[in-house]
């Protein structure tokens, strides 16, 4: 009787180790599993960063009107008051702040804001002729990327 209950108690113990032992080792496996699929996830592509337009206009004011709509702005997360860079088919890049109106920036200054009736986005100097200025061509490529803020907290 006695080597029934040792025989029996030992296989118990033994089958629940085994039980614990595999269930253990599946468990650091799926942890590692998912740490490493988020390690090796998809870093943010400059194309997710970037915006690629074509200039299809130059208005009678001199601003550079573009193919772009607000749906690819808004997939970015980029809102008004961002300042973008706006890098042109000649290499010339320059920072615009992207606003409502012309008057939310001082004379002078470059800005890009969605035109009202055309829904267009458009690239201009406040007060100013941009296209004289920078020597922009219709059609040419643009490509627009937000500039992040350096805060100093």
């Amino acid at each position: 009787m006695e080597v029934y209950i040792v025989v029996k108690f030992y296989y118990q113990f033994s089958s629940c180790y085994y039980w614990k032992l595999v269930f253990s080792g599946i468990l650091i496996m799926a942890v590692f599993l998912i740490g490493c699929s988020q390690k090796t996830g998809a870093p943010e592509t400059s194309q997710m960063t970037s915006l690629t337009g074509t200039i299809v206009e130059i208005d009678d004011h001199g601003n550079a009107v573009t193919d772009l709509e607000i749906a690819p702005f808004t997939e970015r997360g980029w809102k008004l008051g961002d300042t973008l860079e706006a890098t042109f088919a000649t290499g010339q890049k320059i920072e615009i702040k992207f606003v409502e109106n012309y008057g939310d920036v001082p004379v002078g200054d470059y800005l890009g804001r969605f035109s009202t009736s055309t829904k267009q986005f458009k690239i201009a100097i406040n007060m100013g002729n941009i296209a004289e200025a920078l020597k922009l061509e219709n059609p040419s490529k643009v490509v627009l990327q937000k500039v992040e803020s350096s805060s100093t907290d």
